[in-house]
């Protein structure tokens, strides 16, 4: 490992060293291609110039030579500007005649005049409208030695305009030049000897072709990242990178190594257009990039704007003259640089690991956009370095984006990490991070370890009365006080890179696991100081309240092989504590056999719904004035296909749960109704049936028209219907379950409030909805007479009722006596096993084919008080 580390820092400093080196190298050599302009600092010539700005653009070579006066001024001080205007220039040179001077510098002592020695003139702009050069002499006539035309055959003069200068034997030569810009003013005028001239247009060249190679793989490289996530940015990047190829292959003429002269006179001519069209794309570049667009800030809507309104000003240059869309372009840059620097800026503020790179970048690019206008507008003086400043800038700012994109990626491949591996509300580790660590702990074959799961207490009903950020707060205090403790405890393994130790399960519980072998310390000390942290977490709203947590336990292997298992079995454990004096529990076997997996039960219950996989039974409703079977309720069962028979409580709980309830209640009034028609048919006994639904049918979109669509396309009438409604909370406050009660009414159907006495069931319920039936729980009714106050308030609701004008019916009569006794209460209806069990629908038609003409052999008969109607 120390090997590894000490390898890669050596491999790291030597490729640093040697970037390094080629880096000093470059810039040597740039500062060496300066030093080959002859000066007379570098040289035995005496060279003299002067100018005049001609604002008529005459052609009458006397009339400049005769009556004109030339201002005296070196070649790099000539005052060019932004004007349509020609120049003038008078050049001297005065030089030794002989062999080499002794006055000539080490560096260039080319110098050994003959009339065979020739200098380069160059004119360094590839946009030259005129670059005329005559060779003058006191006795002859001016002779014109270069006129500027295009050359296809030497792409040398169409990047780097040049002549070549004949020296004489005289020592004194003077040459007239015209030039005039279709471009930027400044129009740099350099003497070099044939030999450096050549390294000098090699020089460019290279460079030129490492510019295009950086922007080809760079452009490659986004359009790979942009078909693989098909994120506009990368588009935009490489929108921006041919603007940029563009603009420089334009402005510094390297473009005629690639293209036709047509091409680039084309693009010379839209220069400005192109700029424009460079600096939206970069703009909106920064804007997605930086992810302002995600970010909802007001900054996202002003850029839009503003680029667009560069965009209108791009197309609006089109109609305008050369020099006009310059000064546009100019005025505009400054703008620009303001919007997009304020962008990234703001965005430093928020996250600067996230911007860095793209901040580096900007560095040389407005470094080098800032220099080579100055440059081209002659603010600043002329060298092959601030000449070429922008295509420096680019190369080096297109390299650090290069970085700036990785990052990006890697940013982005991290927060899809970070959510996977962590809450996005609360920030706390997924279980996923947890069930790695148990299946890395299986690979290694640990044997002995132990899941916990840690669940405050009583909180999800402190929940209903508290907002989203309050829960928030407090789970993720719980989880500071539990990392406090466990910090330092090596027992309590680490489930991620970052040291954490706890994740945070969905139903608002916290879990960890621990090594046993490591563990020296007892195990309910270690839960109790669990449960103690809890208790000092247990803040709501500033608010001390006096609970704990529970907390269960899952031993490996005894209660599971395999993490989802572990964890899932130490949730039923905490579930279980809540029973326990102690508040923690191991997991039981037994707990497992009771309850299935709730996902797993939610997937095989909607392909029951979907697979017609209940069945429901009926048991007989019977009118105890006339002993005859006048109803049934339908009851639902379920027999899975692995796990058996189950029990309602837990399936209906998971249907409610998993939103399955609605498919569930639809499918049972269906059948209901399918079933009593079969049953009227066979019988001919014209029977009610009665249907279980709770209050959260009662509020559902469409269950009104849905019941409506059943009763139209089934063969009983609304009248014979019954809606039991059963519910763990009250609904009287709730409109719409009102209003849905209401229209279920007026349909026909009857509306009973099951299980009265018990839960929310209560005198509210009757006072405040429009019910016409009640229905007794059975805790009131089963053995009645045994119990004095049973039977009293089983009296007292029946005679309440009937009162209210109430239909009564009794369920859990199970003798008898008990029958006799609600008879004597003036009760309506009964229900229970003293009559039958629920039966199967076969099993139910058979049971009614046994009766006689429909009633159930003679009982003792009571008191009858007839409902009010």
């Amino acid at each position: 490992m120390i090997f590894f580390q000490l390898s890669k820092r050596f491999f790291t400093a030597l490729i640093t060293v040697i970037l390094l080196a080629i880096l000093v190298s470059f810039a040597s050599l740039i500062y060496d291609i300066d030093q080959k302009n002859i000066s007379e600092t570098n040289s035995a010539f005496t060279i003299n110039s002067s100018y005049y700005i001609d604002k008529t653009n005459t052609t009458d070579l006397n009339h400049i030579l005769n009556d004109t006066k030339f201002i005296d001024s070196t070649l790099n001080n000539i005052p060019f500007a932004l004007a349509q205007q020609s120049y003038w220039i008078k050049l001297s040179l005065h030089y030794p005649i002989g062999k080499n001077s002794s006055t000539a510098s080490a560096h260039n002592s080319f110098i050994q005049t003959n009339a065979n020695e020739q200098l380069i003139l160059m004119a360094e702009h590839s946009m030259l409208d005129t670059f005329i050069v005559y060779e003058l002499s006191a006795i002859s006539a001016p002779k014109k030695i270069h006129h500027k035309l295009p050359s296809p055959n030497e792409t040398s003069q169409n990047v780097y305009p040049f002549t070549k200068l004949q020296l004489n034997q005289f020592g004194h030569s003077e040459y007239l030049i015209k030039v005039k810009s279709s471009g930027p003013p400044n129009i740099p005028l350099q003497l070099f000897s044939p030999t450096d001239f050549e390294q000098r247009l090699l020089l460019s060249q290279m460079i030129y072709g490492a510019f295009i190679g950086i922007l080809i793989i760079i452009a490659i490289y986004n359009l790979v990242l942009y078909f693989a996530g098909s994120d506009k940015v990368y588009l935009l990047y490489i929108g921006y990178l041919i603007s940029a190829f563009t603009v420089l292959s334009s402005l510094t003429g390297y473009g005629y190594f690639l293209f036709s002269d047509q091409i680039m006179q084309w693009l010379n001519h839209y220069l400005i257009f192109i700029d424009f069209l460079l600096i939206i794309f970069l703009l909106l570049f920064t804007i997605y990039f930086l992810r302002y667009d995600l970010l909802k800030h007001w900054a996202y809507k002003v850029s839009m704007v503003f680029a667009v309104i560069v965009s209108l000003l791009a197309l609006y240059s089109l109609s305008l003259d050369e020099l006009s869309q310059t000064k546009l372009f100019f005025s505009l840059q400054p703008l620009f640089y303001i919007v997009a620097l304020f962008l990234i800026f703001n965005r430093l503020k928020r996250d600067f690991s996230w911007a860095r790179f793209y901040f580096l970048s900007w560095i040389p690019l407005l470094t080098g956009a800032v220099i080579q206008p100055m440059v081209l507008l002659n603010q600043l003086e002329y060298s092959f370095l601030t000449g070429n400043a922008f295509l420096f800038a680019i190369m080096i700012e297109v390299t650090f984006m290069a970085f700036a994109l990785a990052e990006r990626i890697r940013r982005n491949e991290q927060e899809k990490l970070t959510m996977i591996a962590y809450h996005q509300s609360n920030h706390l580790p997924r279980q996923t991070n947890l069930e790695h660590k148990i299946s890395q702990m299986l690979i290694e074959d640990s044997q002995d370890f132990t899941v916990i799961v840690i669940k405050p207490e009583q909180f999800q009903r402190i929940e209903l009365y508290i907002d989203e950020q309050t829960r928030i707060s407090f789970i993720q205090d719980l989880n500071h006080e539990l990392s406090s403790l466990f910090r330092f405890n090596d027992a309590v393994l680490d489930i991620t890179d970052q040291y954490e130790k706890i994740c945070y399960l969905e139903n608002c519980s916290l879990a960890l696991v621990i090594d046993n072998a490591k563990n020296e310390q007892d195990i309910e000390l270690f839960i109790s100081s669990i449960q103690q942290a809890a208790s000092d977490a247990f803040y709501i709203k500033n608010l001390k309240l006096p609970l704990s947590a529970y907390v269960g336990l899952a031993l490996f292997p005894d209660h599971g092989s395999s993490s989802s298992t572990l964890i899932s079995n130490a949730s039923i454990a905490a579930n279980n504590a809540e029973t326990s004096q102690s508040k923690w529990s191991y997991f039981a076997q037994k707990d497992s056999d009771n309850s299935p997996s709730s996902i797993q039960l939610a997937i095989d219950l909607e392909q029951a719904i979907k697979n017609q996989g209940f069945e429901l039974f009926h048991q007989p409703q019977i009118d105890l004035k006339t002993n005859k079977v006048c109803s049934s309720e339908c009851l639902i069962r379920w027999n899975h296909p692995v796990l058996g028979a189950i029990s309602p409580d837990i399936f209906i709980s998971v249907a409610e749960d998993f939103g399955l309830m609605p498919s569930l209640t639809l499918w049972v009034i269906k059948t209901a109704l399918s079933q009593q028609a079969e049953l009227t048919e066979h019988t001919g006994l014209s029977h009610m049936v009665s249907i279980n639904i709770s209050g959260k049918d009662l509020i559902q979109a469409n269950f009104i028209n849905d019941v409506a669509n059943l009763i139209d396309h089934g063969d009983i009438k609304a009248e014979k219907i019954i809606f039991e409604l059963t519910e763990s909370i009250s609904f009287a406050q709730n409109n719409i379950a009102i209003q849905t009660i209401e229209s279920l009414i007026e349909l026909g159907i009857t509306i009973s409030i099951d299980d009265f006495g018990t839960g929310y069931s209560s005198l509210s319920q009757i006072n405040q909805l429009p019910f016409q039936e009640l229905k007794i729980d059975r805790e009131f009714v089963e053995n009645v007479c045994s119990d004095n106050k049973r039977k009293v308030i089983a009296e007292t609701a029946v005679k309440m009722a009937k009162g209210l004008g109430l239909e009564v019916v009794a369920e859990g009569i199970n003798s008898a006596l008990d029958e006799e006794t609600l008879r004597g209460f003036g009760c309506d209806i009964g229900q229970g096993y003293y009559y039958a069990k629920p039966m199967s629908v076969e099993h139910y038609l058979a049971w009614l084919k046994d009766l006689s003409n429909g009633q159930i052999p003679p009982s003792l008969e009571g008191e009858y008080l007839p409902v009010e109607k």
